[in-house]
């Protein structure tokens, strides 16, 4: 046994190698992840709606698509059952959200709403994100999917709407 006595640190130094090799392993990330490309962020319609949204917004406002709610909406820190709500706005996604170019706060969200929002479970989810958005005091318009989008049509609603 004068081998393993003589020879401990290179024992111990083998067994933490060992030891190293064997957390790599388990913890270490698969060559390729099970993650893949969702494609297009936006439908053909919004696609159609967004073009004109542009041309309706000018330079007056900066357009993004496809922004979570929760980031455009905050629960208050003493609301009662404060994570029930936070859990209703974190998988919701709002179709366009026109920002100020200065500073990209959001001043108008807008829904482009197809033939789903006629279901009976899109009314309710469509009555929680109007009833959230007004509570906010962020103007949320909904404009119904049409074959055209007239960009000083889209312009008026925005403007009435603000």
């Amino acid at each position: 046994m004068k081998w393993l006595t003589d020879y401990w640190p290179a024992w111990v130094l083998a067994a933490m190698v060992v030891a190293t090799l064997v957390l790599m392993r388990i913890y270490s990330l698969p060559a390729r992840l099970p993650y893949r490309s969702r494609g297009r962020l936006v439908t053909k319609a919004e696609l159609r709606f967004y073009k004109a949204l542009l041309k309706a917004s000018q330079d007056d406002f900066e357009v993004f698509a496809m922004v979570r709610m929760a980031d455009l909406l905050r629960v208050e820190e003493k609301a009662a059952n404060r994570r029930k709500w936070i859990n209703r706005v974190l998988a919701k996604h709002i179709d366009f959200v026109l920002c100020d170019p200065g500073s990209l706060e959001p001043r108008i969200c807008i829904e482009l709403d197809d033939s789903s929002h006629n279901r009976p479970d899109r009314h309710q989810r469509d009555e929680f994100v109007d009833r959230a958005f007004e509570s906010a005091g962020l103007p949320l318009l909904r404009i119904g999917i049409q074959k055209n989008y007239p960009p000083r049509e889209i312009r008026q609603l925005i403007d009435d709407l603000l």
